[in-house]
């Protein structure tokens, strides 16, 4: 089986007075998922998953749309910032937010209604385990956060924190291969689909007709 974790597109910057906040994409961010669509469509994808922020649940609309799938929804994949009042990029909270910014960096997570650090591990951890234990399918399409990412990959590398994953582009896909239950990187934040057309996808076997190592032709023919 093959996952495909996407990180959201680009969400807009939110505040709340009332409660946690659920960005939608931005302009930029709805293009970035409409260019991830119009190159997955191509791809023999069974399902789709999202979290239940809405950030991520625009970014597989279009693939889902295209792949006539439904996606379902898995709130534990959810980032660890999901019951923040405030929502920016880093260099926003930075800049318009700095005491909030600060906590974050401080790792004061309880200030800035983050889950704890452990909490946000298991919870993601209890979502992937569930996706590895009940396949969905072959090709399964995982729209979610950075940090959820992060948090994925570095338990199947046995890094001990997820912040050497922390620069994860939005709308990217990274891709994992499962067999007997043990993930394998296949391939890291892949951005191609910015700039590239596709009106087909072979990928490593070539079109049909190319023959491999169980059917090479005989050389003397």
């Amino acid at each position: 089986m093959e996952i495909l974790l996407v990180r959201h597109g680009e969400p807009v910057t939110l505040v709340s007075e009332d409660g946690p906040v659920d960005p939608h994409l931005t302009e930029r961010g709805l293009w970035q998922a409409e260019r991830l669509g119009a190159w997955l469509a191509h791809e023999a994808i069974d399902h789709v998953v999202a979290s239940n922020k809405t950030r991520a649940i625009q970014t597989a609309a279009p693939a889902a749309a295209r792949l006539g799938l439904e996606t379902e929804i898995v709130p534990d994949l959810a980032e660890i910032d999901r019951n923040s009042r405030i929502y920016a990029s880093p260099a926003v909270l930075a800049e318009r937010f700095p005491d909030y910014f600060a906590a974050m960096q401080a790792g004061e997570y309880e200030k800035i209604g983050w889950d704890s650090y452990e909490d946000f591990q298991a919870r993601v951890l209890r979502g992937w385990d569930d996706l590895v234990a009940q396949p969905r399918g072959e090709r399964v399409l995982v729209a979610c956060h950075g940090g959820t990412i992060g948090v994925i990959l570095s338990h199947v590398i046995g890094a001990s924190s997820h912040a050497i994953f922390d620069s994860t582009p939005y709308a990217s896909v990274t891709r994992l291969l499962l067999v007997a239950g043990h993930a394998r990187v296949r391939t890291l934040h892949e951005v191609a689909h910015f700039d590239g057309e596709r009106l087909t996808a072979h990928g490593v076997e070539g079109p049909p007709g190319i023959q491999g190592a169980q059917g090479e032709s005989d050389p003397s023919s």
